[in-house]
């Protein structure tokens, strides 16, 4: 037990050498500039990104215009939920339609499925579409995952292209001019 004795006198000793410097570092010292600095500016959330999509927080993928930054990164969107304002392109049927960019864009029409409110929607209607997006669009498949009839060749120009199958529309949006 004699030997355990001054080891235990060694730790101590040298717990207190170390103990004023650890005390020392645990000053008032804020670590942000002293000087000209607002508390918003020192408690602001560097992970808040103004440019971020307020769809994201809302569970959405996706939440604005469809535009040429949505249309280049649709890929992105696949499998997630996403809401978009478009322009009604072309009516195909009751269950289907295209959406073409905002006035200021030029992007190619979004083939859009599912939705039951089709049948009432003209070319130049304003729409707010919520769906899931998803690729490779094949006509066969949809029908058969979506359970609908849609009208035989009238999709070649989407073939194996991102669409949204849709779970809602909303013609009630707004116009841009107004």
């Amino acid at each position: 037990m004699q030997h355990t004795r001054p080891i235990t006198q060694l730790l101590l000793a040298g717990g207190l050498v170390v103990a004023p410097f650890t005390l020392a570092a645990c000053g008032d010292d804020t670590a942000g500039p002293e000087e000209d600095v607002s508390v918003a500016e020192i408690q602001e959330d560097p992970g808040v990104d103004a440019g971020v999509d307020p769809g994201a927080e809302a569970g959405l993928g996706y939440d604005g215009l469809y535009d040429s930054a949505f249309y280049l990164g649709t890929s992105d969107y696949v499998g997630q939920q996403v809401t978009v304002s478009a322009t009604v392109n072309e009516v195909f049927g009751p269950n289907s339609f295209s959406i073409g960019g905002t006035e200021d864009t030029s992007v190619e029409p979004l083939l859009v499925v599912g939705a039951d409110s089709s049948d009432a929607l003209t070319e130049g209607d304003v729409v707010q579409v919520t769906g899931t997006v998803q690729s490779g669009y094949s006509e066969t498949t949809v029908e058969e995952e979506l359970g609908i009839d849609l009208a035989d060749d009238a999709f070649a120009d989407f073939e194996l292209q991102d669409y949204i199958a849709a779970d809602s529309v909303d013609t009630s949006v707004p116009t841009e001019t107004e």
